[in-house]
């Protein structure tokens, strides 16, 4: 059993560092929002990202796939009521198309979880749903490791606009 773990992790190890320009971590800033009985609800989230870049052929094409896992910071109120995030997960598996000047642009469809809290007169209760979505944003590479992205994505009812960097390694 070590042998065949020994042997599982090696190649694992190698591939990653054959590839290792390919992987991309990066954080990001997002306000979720929503429009919810005629009054908005509008919170942030911080995050970070794990993507791997995949070429298609030889072309400025390229699927990213992606995972995100956030966390609120902030709240918001409604009447009495305090509304906060205390968990954001995102899969997503992006269509980038890379221009030759350093800018790009994406669609992504995305399968997200939003883990949310609500509180009122000291009482509390959380509850999380996972929704597709779908987006599209721009980037814009600084140099050969750094880029600058802003996003929209739209879950259902919920509104997602976020900016992030990416760091290629």
């Amino acid at each position: 059993m070590f042998k065949k773990t020994a042997f599982a992790l090696t190649l694992l190890s190698l591939t990653l560092t054959a590839s290792a320009s390919n992987w991309q971590v990066g954080g990001g800033f997002g306000t979720l929002s929503e429009n919810a009985d005629d009054e908005d609800v509008s919170l942030n989230i911080i995050y970070g990202s794990v993507a791997y870049k995949i070429q298609k052929d030889d072309s400025n094409f390229f699927f990213v796939p992606e995972l995100r896992l956030g966390k609120g910071i902030g709240d918001d109120s409604i009447s009495d009521v305090t509304v906060d995030v205390e968990r954001f997960i995102a899969l997503s598996v992006r269509g980038q198309y890379e221009y030759g000047n350093g800018a790009y642009a994406y669609v992504v469809p995305s399968y997200a979880n939003l883990k949310g809290k609500v509180t009122y007169k000291g009482k509390s209760a959380s509850d999380d749903n996972w929704e597709f979505g779908f987006g599209a944003g721009i980037g814009y590479r600084l140099n050969e490791k750094v880029s600058v992205e802003a996003s929209f994505e739209k879950y259902d009812d919920i509104d997602l606009l976020s900016a992030s960097f990416k760091y290629t390694f």
